[in-house]
């Protein structure tokens, strides 16, 4: 039995929560720098007054994108997060309200301004985005804000967290009695050694392939998921953009390719795909699908402009 006041979740998302300005550009040269990991440079000319085509105001972070989501899935869904007390918080948290997230567990920073990131896309480099980002309140978020105490949610879903919180942060979420989804931020990916206590109690681990590399340089995809399954995580999940993503779960590994849709801009994607891959789990599916969910997710993101837009409901997910 639960005790008096405890709110119920399907899943509470933690991280961060933003005010995005996304603008568009048709200049810029993209360069590649790593046959590995792909990884490509966005040049301007130095000294250059660079024109933005079109500019929208939009709505982002990391735990934001995934509980919108979760909402729209038709999940019970909570979000713990910090922003700051001022009108770009207060309409963040206005647009997490109008898509059915209980609001309920959000801190305020009297201190610090809303996270807020600036994003540019650049046209014909594949519609790829580079991030100007100031994390502002997000990043005194800490295991005393949680409130975990005051719920009981089957899932937690943790996102990008503050650099020097994070790992008080996951110790008080480990205790917890809820499955824990994982996408770490780069905070988190920059001290690979203190997020191996973490990982054996997630039950599903969520990287892009540059993430996944580093913890160990593979060119064997297999040979990479099997390795970070090795350190504790039931499930891993890798993606690898337009190329699919992979999973392993100790026992077979799965793959699926990505559709092919008229990209807009790429913002969002990776949290359309995970929150729908976990979703589906949360509501019992195997991993096949989950993974046709996250694909689908994922693609309709990405013809969309801003993060949150192109989230589809369960219906839609469902669909053949």
């Amino acid at each position: 039995m639960l005790k008096r006041n405890i709110k119920k979740f399907d899943v509470v998302s933690i991280g961060g929560a933003t005010s995005d300005f996304m603008f568009y550009s048709g200049e810029g040269e993209l360069i590649s720098t790593n046959n590995l990991t792909k990884q490509k440079l966005l040049a301007f000319e130095y000294g250059a007054k660079i024109i933005a085509d079109k500019l929208y105001p939009t709505y982002g972070g990391g735990a934001a994108n995934t509980a919108v989501a979760f909402a729209r899935l038709g999940l019970k869904t909570g979000i713990i997060c910090q922003v700051g007390w001022d009108e770009e918080g207060r309409k963040a948290v206005e647009n997490l309200k109008k898509h059915r997230v209980d609001s309920s567990l959000i801190k305020y920073d009297k201190h610090n301004l809303t996270a807020f990131s600036m994003i540019l896309t650049v046209k014909g480099a594949e519609n790829e985005h580079i991030v100007f980002a100031h994390r502002g309140a997000s990043d005194t978020l800490s295991n005393k804000d949680l409130q975990l105490d005051k719920i009981a949610s089957d899932w937690l879903y943790i996102s990008s967290l503050p650099k020097i919180n994070w790992a008080g942060i996951m110790a008080s979420v480990i205790k917890t009695k809820s499955k824990i989804a994982w996408n770490p931020g780069n905070a988190q990916l920059q001290q690979l050694a203190k997020m191996g206590k973490y990982l054996p109690k997630v039950k599903l681990f969520l990287l892009n392939k540059d993430e996944a590399l580093e913890f160990k340089k593979l060119k064997d995809i297999k040979g990479l998921i099997k390795y970070i399954r090795g350190l504790g995580p039931e499930i891993v999940v890798i993606t690898d953009g337009s190329a699919g993503a992979y999973v392993y779960d100790g026992h077979k590994y799965y793959f699926m390719k990505a559709l092919k849709v008229k990209s807009v801009d790429t913002v969002g994607v990776g949290d359309a795909f995970s929150s729908a891959f976990t979703g589906a789990l949360i509501y019992g599916k195997n991993i096949k699908t989950a993974l046709s969910w996250g694909i689908k997710n994922s693609a309709s993101v990405i013809g969309k402009v801003g993060a949150q837009n192109g989230l589809l409901d369960k219906r839609r997910l469902a669909q053949r």
